[in-house]
C-alpha cells in the first residue's frame, strides 16, 4: 500500500489514538532564527509545570482572523523506542504538496488557536500540555513549528501551500532546554510494562494457524473497563508501508500486574501475502467501569455529570517473530459452542402464555467480531419447521451468550406440540468457518405460547 492521501489521514488518527498529540504535517524545520520566548508554567503548585508556555512574535501581513497550528518536536527519538512510552511515531511531511518522509522527527505535543490579529507584529501565544511532554519522555530543547493563516486549517489539507486561498506565516523556534520529568505526569489507569510475546494458533488443528495471538504484560492502577486494538505492517520508517491484519476487544481488568491477549486473524495475514517478521503496534484504552456500561444514573434535569478526568492511552510497538504468510488458514474459526443452552419463555404481557421461546446458547469467541445468528425450530423429527430466528449481533472475545429467539405467535401457529429440535447457526460478517448445532428443547404444548405479538410489558 503506497502512502496516499488516505494513508496520510490514517496516520493522522493512528497518532490521536497512540498518543494524544496529533502529527504535524509541516515543513521542514528551519534554523532557529525566529524571534520568541519560552517558559514552563505550574497552574496548581506541585511543583510541575502545567503547560509550556511559547510566544512568538510574528509579523501579520493583513488584519483578520487567523488560525494557528503549532506542533512541538524533538530530533531524539523516547527512550524507550518511536511507540514503547506511548510517544506517536516519526512524523512525515508534505512539502510543496508531495510526500517526503522525515527522518528523527518525533513529534510530542500539539496546540490549536484561533486569534483576531490586525496588521502588524504581533505576540502569539501557544501552550502545549506538559502531560504530553512528560508522557513522550523527550528532553528538551524542543522545536517548534507554527504555521498561520486565514484560509481555514492548512495542516489538514494536501493541496501545496500556494492553493490554500490566503496568506500563510511560518514560524520556527527552538525552546530552551527542559527534562521532561518538570512536567505534569498523566494519570495512568494501566501501563504496559514491556515484556510481550506472539505465537501461531491452530485451533482445528490442520496444520494452519488460525491466528497470530498477542500477550503483553500490563500494570493496572486503575480497575475498570478496558479496549485493546492493534494492528500489523510491513515497512516501518519507508515510503511504502503495507497493511497485515488488524483486531479489536473489549475487557475488564483489575487492579493487578496480568496480561492481555489479541488475537490477528490468519486469514487477514494469508491474504496480505507478505511474510514477517511484521511490526505491530498495541494500544490500550481505559473507561471507568459505570461510563463504559451506561449505568451511570442521571440526576435531575439541568445537573451535569461529574467530570471524569481524560485518560490517555497506552501504546506498545516492536516486531513479531518471523513467520511466513502461507502458514495460515483461509478460513479461521472464529468461535465454537461449548455445549452449553439454556431457555428462556418471557411471558411480558402476563397474560399466562409465552411471547417467545428464547435458546441460548454459550460460545467461546476467539476474536471480536460480527455475526449473524440465524435458527430453525421444527418438530423433534426435524420436519416441518415451525418458526425461525435471525439477529447480528457483535461478539466479543471470551465466552459469550448467543441468543435466539422464536416468536409464540409462530409456535403456536405451527400447532406441533414439543420438544422441538432447533437448529441454530453462526455465520461470521467478514467470512470464517459458520458453526452450526442442533438442540432439542424441553417439551412444550403449542398452546403454551401466545396467539398474539406482544411488545414489552408496560409498567
Amino acid at each position: 500500500m503506497m502512502l496516499t492521501g488516505r494513508t496520510i489521514v490514517l496516520l493522522v488518527t493512528m497518532a490521536l489514538a497512540s498518543g494524544g498529540a496529533a502529527f504535524g504535517l509541516h515543513a521542514l524545520m528551519g534554523a532557529a532564527g525566529d524571534v520568541g520566548t519560552d517558559y514552563g508554567l505550574d497552574t496548581n503548585g506541585n511543583g510541575t509545570f502545567d503547560w509550556l508556555v511559547v510566544e512568538a512574535q510574528v509579523a501579520i501581513p493583513q488584519a483578520g482572523t487567523w488560525d494557528i497550528s503549532a506542533d512541538l518536536s524533538s530530533p531524539n527519538p523516547p527512550p524507550s523506542g518511536s511507540c514503547g512510552y506511548g510517544a506517536p511515531l516519526p512524523m512525515a511531511d508534505l512539502p510543496g504538496g508531495s510526500l517526503s518522509p522525515i527522518p528523527s522527527v518525533y513529534p510530542i505535543a500539539w496546540a490549536y488557536e484561533r486569534y483576531f490579529f490586525t496588521d502588524g507584529t504581533q505576540t502569539v501565544r501557544m501552550a502545549f500540555a506538559g502531560t504530553d511532554i512528560a508522557r513522550s519522555g523527550i528532553d528538551g530543547p524542543y522545536r517548534v513549528h507554527a504555521r498561520l493563516s486565514i484560509g481555514g486549517l492548512p495542516y489538514m489539507t494536501l493541496r501545496p501551500i500556494g492553493d490554500w486561498g490566503g496568506p500563510v506565516v511560518e514560524w520556527n523556534y527552538t525552546t530552551k532546554a527542559y527534562a521532561a520529568s518538570q512536567f505534569e505526569q498523566p494519570v495512568r489507569p494501566a501501563t504496559f510494562t514491556g515484556g510481550h510475546a506472539d505465537s501461531a494458533v491452530d485451533l482445528d488443528a490442520d496444520g494452519l494457524a488460525d491466528f497470530l495471538e498477542f500477550r503483553a504484560d500490563v500494570h493496572v492502577n486503575l480497575a475498570g473497563h478496558y479496549s485493546l486494538s492493534g494492528y500489523l505492517s510491513k515497512g516501518a520508517g519507508t515510503n511504502v508501508v503495507q497493511f497485515i491484519a488488524s483486531a479489536y476487544r473489549d475487557f475488564d481488568l483489575a487492579t493487578t500486574d496480568t496480561s492481555v491477549v489479541l488475537r490477528f486473524r490468519g486469514d487477514q495475514i494469508l491474504q496480505a501475502g507478505v511474510d514477517g517478521p511484521w511490526d505491530f503496534s498495541l494500544t490500550l484504552y481505559y473507561a471507568p467501569l459505570a461510563y463504559a456500561r451506561g449505568n451511570v444514573t442521571p440526576g435531575p434535569i439541568g445537573t451535569i455529570l461529574p467530570p471524569q478526568p481524560a485518560y490517555y492511552p497506552e501504546t506498545l510497538c516492536g516486531t513479531t517473530s518471523t513467520y511466513r504468510a502461507s502458514d495460515f488458514d483461509p478460513t479461521v474459526e472464529l468461535l465454537r459452542y461449548t455445549g452449553r443452552f439454556e431457555e428462556l419463555t418471557p411471558d411480558r404481557n402476563g397474560d399466562g402464555t409465552f411471547d417467545a421461546l428464547i435458546i441460548r446458547a454459550e460460545v467461546e469467541v476467539f476474536a471480536t467480531a460480527g455475526f449473524d445468528l440465524s435458527g430453525l425450530l421444527a418438530a423433534s423429527s426435524g420436519s416441518p419447521g415451525i418458526a425461525k430466528s435471525f439477529s447480528q449481533v457483535w461478539l466479543q472475545e471470551g465466552t459469550q451468550w448467543a441468543e435466539f429467539s422464536f416468536a409464540g405467535p409462530d409456535i403456536r401457529a405451527g400447532g406441533i406440540d414439543g420438544p422441538y429440535q432447533a437448529t441454530l447457526s453462526i455465520i461470521p460478517g467478514a467470512r470464517g468457518i459458520d458453526p452450526t448445532t442442533t438442540y432439542t428443547t424441553m417439551a412444550y404444548h403449542a398452546t403454551d405460547f401466545d396467539a398474539n405479538a406482544t411488545g414489552p410489558a408496560q409498567p
